[in-house]
């Protein structure tokens, strides 16, 4: 239940209905959600939110199609089930993605969460044992390097337990390079959640991986601000406890 009384579509001004209905020309919403309902009671910020919206679905450097992956990526990593089921639904009903390619998103983001959380780690141990930088000549980095091309260096700190690293690998694999959504945009997910968990090691490489798919500097730029502004948006709905449209 939200944390406001929230207005109903009809006690707002014709400003913020005007307002409301570009939002909803861009969110494909049938109805004004409960986020602009909200918003709607300080409409200066409801102009902002039109404005950011409206230019990160501009069709730049990124699909609207990729921008509304990463706003799953950032609900999900962010635990705000508002943006998760907004985002999820446009995927759904705009662009047909069906029950198992949301969950090879979901799984994505799982698969990146649960690394972010190991590498944060590393710098606690500053290299000592049982953390410490394994030599890449080692059987399972071996394996790593000729599987994914390179190693990323949190794969490093894995190789003590080789184990670990076996299945750390194989749900890399499973996650993101196979599946019926596209590896580019699965690393576009992979990228978003490792920015909002902070995983500085797996933003390092989601990166290099992404330029060696083709992605320049200035998408990737453009990609950290649509994850900034789903980050902004996770965190208001979720401190109003906004409950998901059913729309």
């Amino acid at each position: 239940m939200a944390t406001i009384k929230l207005p109903e579509e009809s006690q707002h001004n014709d400003m913020v209905k005007k307002v409301d209905a570009m939002i909803r020309e861009i969110s494909k919403s049938s109805s004004m959600s409960a986020a602009t309902r909200a918003l709607g009671l300080r409409p200066s910020i409801l102009i902002g939110e039109h404005q950011e919206l409206a230019h990160i679905m501009a069709k730049r450097g990124l699909l609207n199609l990729q921008n509304h992956m990463i706003g799953l990526a950032v609900a999900a990593a962010r635990s705000s089930p508002y943006e998760l089921h907004e985002h999820t639904r446009v995927l759904q009903l705009e662009y047909g993605l069906d029950s198992g390619q949301i969950v090879e998103l979901a799984a994505t983001v799982a698969h990146v969460t649960s690394i972010n959380a190991f590498e944060k780690v590393v710098a606690a141990f500053n290299d000592n044992a049982p953390m410490r930088a394994q030599d890449p000549s080692a059987p399972v980095l071996v394996e790593v390097r000729q599987k994914l091309g390179s190693i990323p260096r949190y794969f490093l700190y894995m190789a003590n337990d080789p184990r670990y690293t076996k299945i750390v690998l194989d749900r890399e694999l499973a996650t993101v390079h196979e599946g019926d959504v596209s590896r580019l945009n699965k690393e576009l997910v992979a990228y978003a959640t490792s920015v909002v968990n902070d995983g500085k090691l797996s933003i390092l490489y989601r990166a290099e991986v992404l330029r060696s798919l083709g992605l320049t500097n200035e998408q990737l730029f453009e990609v950290t601000t649509v994850v900034s502004i789903f980050v902004k948006n996770a965190a208001f709905t979720t401190a109003l406890q906004l409950e998901p449209s059913q729309a």
